[in-house]
């Protein structure tokens, strides 16, 4: 897919002048551009839809979706390297980081507009009722998902995790009316955690389910879905995707779980505290004798 922003920077000195305003102005709202129709840009610039297609063809797009899709990829994701006219990095410089960084923020802000907080509440809630938490992820989506079972781990829940994807079809018959089910699905487009939620559905399971994207065969098998973005990944192999939007559901469901225990949340960080200061060494201040002696005996 061709990257809309890179297209932009090279062909800006090919556009006409009300063409230009286009580009220019792509480039000012980049993350509100995906969710604006033709006649709201075509009003903000005072020029005409027609003169905007023209432009968008010069730059080698069929038509405006396929535009502002390659435009949403581009920003959700941070494989693809664009620099705005006249701003290009010198030869051999490397700007992969500032993608990476700009990726994450472009998604985090959408999520800002288009999270519910009234599910991550109610999210909290049933986690917190629940007799047994077991949760479900494959691929490179268990890595969050055991991240997920940490944080509940720590505060002070049943919670279960097993990476093996056997064990996690065996679940599914095993749960009880009382227990719930948190499946993980960075894409919600996979297959093997999607015939989990399906085993889950015809046991009569309890269901909330965590991913990036709305809209997703994942999220319609699941009583809440908490999922902060609406572009679902076009440039990323096998659908590879952002981390960090669902690592902020994680934590705001621990923050949200936390307030809703009250009292008991602070005895269970007084424990996890105790556990921590217990196994930690505390830091040898420098040049102290504790520091040479472990230096001059070479401990492994």
């Amino acid at each position: 897919m061709k990257s809309a922003l890179t297209q932009i920077s090279n062909c800006y000195s090919k556009l006409s002048y009300s063409e230009r305003l286009f580009a220019e102005y792509v480039l000012s709202n980049r993350d509100q551009m995906i969710h604006m129709p033709i006649a709201q840009v075509s009003q903000n610039l005072g020029i005409a839809s027609s003169t905007i297609l023209a432009g968008i063809r010069k730059l080698g797009f069929e038509g405006y979706r396929e535009f502002k899709i390659a435009l949403a990829s581009e920003l959700l994701n941070p494989i693809t390297t664009w620099s705005s006219p006249g701003s290009a990095p010198q030869s051999g410089e490397s700007n992969i980081y500032q993608q990476v960084v700009l990726s994450n923020i472009a998604a985090l802000r959408e999520s800002l507009d288009t999270m519910n907080y009234k599910g991550i509440r109610k999210g909290a809630s049933l986690l917190l009722d629940a007799e047994h938490i077991y949760i479900f992820g494959v691929g490179t989506s268990s890595v969050l998902a055991r991240e997920a079972h940490d944080f509940l781990f720590r505060l002070g829940l049943f919670s279960w995790f097993h990476e093996d994807l056997h064990y996690q079809q065996l679940i599914p018959a095993r749960m009880q009316k009382q227990d719930i089910a948190l499946l993980i699905s960075q894409s919600g487009v996979n297959k093997d955690i999607i015939n989990i939620a399906e085993l889950l559905k015809n046991h009569g399971c309890r269901t909330i389910g965590i991913s990036n994207y709305m809209g997703t065969p994942f999220g319609k098998y699941m009583d809440l879905l908490l999922a902060p973005l609406t572009m679902v990944s076009q440039i990323h192999d096998d659908n590879f995707s952002f981390r960090i939007p669902i690592l902020c559901i994680i934590e705001a469901l621990y923050y949200e779980i936390s307030e809703q225990m009250g009292d008991h949340y602070h005895s269970v960080l007084k424990q996890n505290q105790q556990l921590v200061e217990k196994n930690s060494v505390s830091p040898a201040s420098p040049g102290s004798s504790s520091e040479i002696s472990a230096g001059s005996q070479r401990i492994p």
